[in-house]
């Protein structure tokens, strides 16, 4: 099963060496996206406050490094200042499947490689709920990258079509947004929307 699944996999999980570097990324070249450096990226992100979060939540917000991405909701980072590895699913939502034994969902692909592009290398700011991991070990959270919608990492997957509302209680805090902004892509085609047929 194991096998299958990293031949599934678009490219091999590393663990990034963060022994004797910084929390910064050193890389300045500029961010197509936002025009910042990724330093300067890093700072900006560090800097958020009045995060989202669950009513009760957890656990307070981590800041990680994204390392990883399995797939749309679901990758491996590290708590800056650790080399401690973690699990995340993103909670509230829900992205088709790429392939692992069966052929890849529709959009499957597509919402992996959007998170794949947004995440990948850079901080963000997990958020809990009450419940903060699943039956598979991974932890729960809302992803914050900025302080507008797109910023709501989990939000902003559904907003743009990568994914639809998956509720599991009581992890429940945002599900009346996160069913907005699924109304909102399914009335414009967004994503999956209009690609698979929906």
């Amino acid at each position: 099963m194991l096998l299958v699944w990293l031949l599934a996999c678009p490219t091999p999980f590393t663990a990034k060496d963060t022994s004797g570097a910084s929390d910064a990324d050193t890389d300045t070249d500029a961010d197509s996206d936002t025009g910042l450096t990724f330093e300067e990226d890093d700072a900006r992100v560090r800097a958020l406050t009045d995060l989202p979060e669950g009513d009760n939540p957890a656990f307070p917000p981590l800041l990680v490094r994204i390392e990883y991405v399995v797939d749309g909701d679901t990758f491996y980072c590290t708590p800056v200042g650790t080399s401690d590895s973690l699990k995340v699913r993103m909670i509230g939502m829900d992205t088709p499947e790429i392939a692992h034994e069966d052929p890849a969902d529709c959009y499957g692909n597509e919402a992996w490689a959007y998170t794949d592009a947004q995440l990948t290398n850079r901080l963000a700011w997990l958020t809990y709920d009450e419940d903060p991991d699943d039956t598979y070990g991974r932890s729960l959270n809302y992803i914050i990258r900025g302080s507008d919608e797109d910023g709501f990492f989990n939000r902003n997957l559904v907003r743009r079509g990568y994914a639809t509302p998956f509720t599991v209680e009581p992890n429940d805090a945002y599900a009346t947004q996160i069913q907005a902004d699924s109304d909102a892509a399914e009335a414009e085609g967004a994503g999956m929307w209009s690609a698979c047929g929906m």
